[in-house]
C-alpha cells in the first residue's frame, strides 16, 4: 500500500476524538479543518484565557497554533499514528484583548519519522483579521502499527 492508498482520518473522526480530551473542552477548542495537509481550530476570547495583565495567556495562543498543527499533521497519517511536538517556536506579534481565536496549521515538510509544520494564529475582532503569532515546530512520528506488522512480515 502506498501513501496514497492508506486509509486517513475523517475530520468527523477527528471532532469525536478530541471532544472526548478535557483540555479541549476547558477552552471549548472547536476543529474547523483537518485534511489535506491544513489545520484549523478556534477559540472564543473570554475571561478564562487571560492573565493578571487582562489579554490572552501566550499558553492558549501557542496551543491553538500546536494544535493546527497537529490536525494537519493527524489527517494526513494512517489511523492510529501516534506522533508529538518535539520542538516549536512562536513569535507573537500583537496582544488579544476581545474577539475570537483562530489558527491555521500547514505542513511543510513530511518524511517518514519527522515532519515540519508551521502555523499562524489570528485574532477575528470588528470584522478585521489581525496576525497575532506565527509558530514553526518539528513533529516526531512514530511508526504506524500497520507499518511495523508489514515490516515483520518481511
Amino acid at each position: 500500500m502506498t501513501q496514497a492508498e492508506e486509509p486517513r482520518i475523517t475530520l468527523e473522526d477527528i471532532r469525536k476524538n478530541v471532544n472526548s480530551a478535557g483540555y479541549f473542552r476547558l477552552l471549548d477548542m472547536q476543529v474547523d479543518a483537518g485534511e489535506g495537509g491544513m489545520g484549523a481550530v478556534r477559540v472564543q476570547v473570554d475571561e478564562r484565557l487571560m492573565h493578571a495583565q487582562q489579554t490572552v495567556h501566550g499558553g492558549v495562543i501557542f496551543t491553538l497554533a500546536d494544535t493546527a498543527m497537529s490536525m494537519a499533521l493527524i489527517a494526513a497519517l494512517p489511523p492510529q499514528t501516534r506522533f508529538s511536538t518535539i520542538e516549536a517556536k512562536i513569535n507573537y506579534l500583537a496582544p488579544v484583548v476581545t474577539g475570537e481565536l483562530s489558527a491555521e496549521g500547514t505542513i511543510v515538510q513530511r518524511g517518514r519519522s519527522i515532519a515540519v509544520l508551521e502555523a499562524t494564529v489570528y485574532n477575528h475582532k470588528d470584522d478585521e483579521k489581525m496576525i497575532v503569532a506565527r509558530t514553526l515546530a518539528t513533529f516526531h512520528i512514530s511508526a504506524s502499527k500497520q507499518t511495523s506488522a508489514t515490516k515483520e512480515l518481511q
